[in-house]
C-alpha cells in the first residue's frame, strides 16, 4: 500500500469515529482500540445510515491489523458515504485538495536578493519542482480508475407479476469468505454498489432463490420472479380463518405435511419453546380456540413436495 493511501485510510477511520461519537460519545476516537460492543454499535449505525455494513471479521482484518492493500473499493465507498461523501474517490479528492492547499500556505518564503546568476538558476529549479509536485498531487487525487457500478434489483410474484408484498422478505448477502449479512427489505426492491452480487432472497410466502450476478454497466436494473410458497400461504390462511369442517382441514394438512415433520414454536425473543411432530402440529392447527387465530408461520422447508420443517410464532 502506498504511504499516501495509508494516510488517507487512517484519516477516514478518524472521520468515521468522529461521526459515530456524535451519537455515541462513549466510543473512543481510535478505531483500532474498539472492542465487541463498540464494533456492534458501528455496524448497526452503518446499516441504519447507509443501508449497508461490514462484518466483524472484516473489522479485525482491516482495522485491527494493517494490511498491505486497501480494503475493497465498495467498502471504502460505504465508509465514505457514512461520513457524508459520495465515494472513496470523493474523500481522496477532498482531503488531497486540503493537503495541497495547506502545502501552499506553509511554503517557506523565499527572499530574492541581488545575487549571481547561479543562485537565480537554483531558485528557478526549486520553484519548478514545487509546481510539478503540486500538479502531480492534483492529478493523483482527481482521477479515479475504479468507478463503482450501481444496481437495483426488484422482486415480483411469478404468478401475478405484481411486486412482492411480504413483510418477512429478507436478503442474505454472501461476500466471499466473509460471514453472510442479512437485510430485511422494507419494499420489493433493493439497491447497492459493486461489480457483482451474490445473495439468497427468502420471504414468508415465497420459496428461497439464490441469485448471482456480474454487474457490467452502471445504473444496472433487473426484475426477478419469486415462486410463491403455496403451502405456507395455505397454513397462514388456516391459522387465521374460521372453518366449520375441521375434519376436512385435518385431511388437507395431512396431505401437505411430511411424515417426519418437525414444527418449532418460536417465542418473540427467538428461542424455541416447543417442538411438535406431524400429528401434534395438525392438532394445534385444528383446535378451534382463540389461540389458533394468533399463529403466524415464519419459515418453512421442504422434502420433495411436502413440508418437512415449520417455524411458527404466536402473536
Amino acid at each position: 500500500m502506498k504511504s499516501s493511501d495509508r494516510i488517507l485510510f487512517n484519516l477516514l477511520q478518524t472521520k468515521v469515529a468522529e461521526k459515530l461519537q456524535e451519537i455515541h460519545p462513549e466510543v473512543g476516537i481510535n478505531m483500532q482500540e474498539w472492542k465487541g460492543d463498540e464494533i456492534a454499535l458501528f455496524r448497526e449505525e452503518l446499516q441504519i445510515t447507509v443501508q449497508g455494513t461490514v462484518s466483524e471479521k472484516w473489522f479485525y482484518t482491516h482495522i485491527k491489523n494493517e494490511q498491505e492493500k486497501l480494503p475493497r473499493v465498495d467498502t471504502l465507498n460505504l465508509l465514505s458515504q457514512y461520513i457524508g461523501l459520495n465515494s472513496w474517490s470523493a474523500f481522496c479528492h477532498e482531503n488531497g485538495t486540503k493537503n495541497e492547499k495547506e502545502g501552499k500556505t506553509n511554503q517557506p518564503k523565499v527572499e530574492i536578493i541581488d545575487s549571481p546568476k547561479k543562485k537565480g538558476l537554483g531558485l528557478y529549479v526549486i520553484l519548478s519542482l514545487i509546481v510539478i509536485g503540486m500538479i502531480t498531487l492534483v492529478m493523483y487525487f482527481s482521477f479515479d480508475t475504479e468507478k463503482p457500478t450501481h444496481y437495483k434489483i426488484c422482486f415480483v410474484d411469478e404468478h401475478t407479476h405484481l411486486p412482492v408484498a411480504d413483510s418477512f422478505l429478507e436478503i442474505k448477502m454472501i461476500k466471499g469468505d466473509e460471514s453472510p449479512m442479512f437485510y430485511p427489505l422494507e419494499s420489493s426492491c433493493f439497491s447497492g454498489m459493486g461489480d457483482e452480487v451474490d445473495f439468497i432472497v427468502k420471504g414468508r410466502f415465497y420459496k428461497p432463490l439464490h441469485v448471482k450476478r456480474k454487474i457490467s454497466n452502471d445504473a444496472y436494473e433487473e426484475t426477478i420472479f419469486l415462486e410463491p410458497d403455496d403451502y405456507s400461504m395455505i397454513l397462514h390462511l388456516f391459522a387465521n380463518s374460521q372453518v366449520e369442517d375441521w375434519k376436512e382441514r385435518r385431511n388437507q394438512l395431512s396431505e401437505m405435511l411430511h411424515e417426519s415433520l418437525k414444527a418449532y414454536e418460536i417465542s418473540k425473543d427467538g428461542f424455541t419453546i416447543d417442538v411438535l411432530n406431524k400429528d401434534e402440529f395438525i392438532n394445534r392447527m385444528t383446535i378451534p380456540t382463540k389461540v389458533l387465530k394468533k399463529v403466524a408461520i415464519v419459515y418453512t422447508e421442504y422434502d420433495g413436495d411436502k413440508m418437512s420443517l415449520i417455524k411458527f410464532t404466536q402473536e
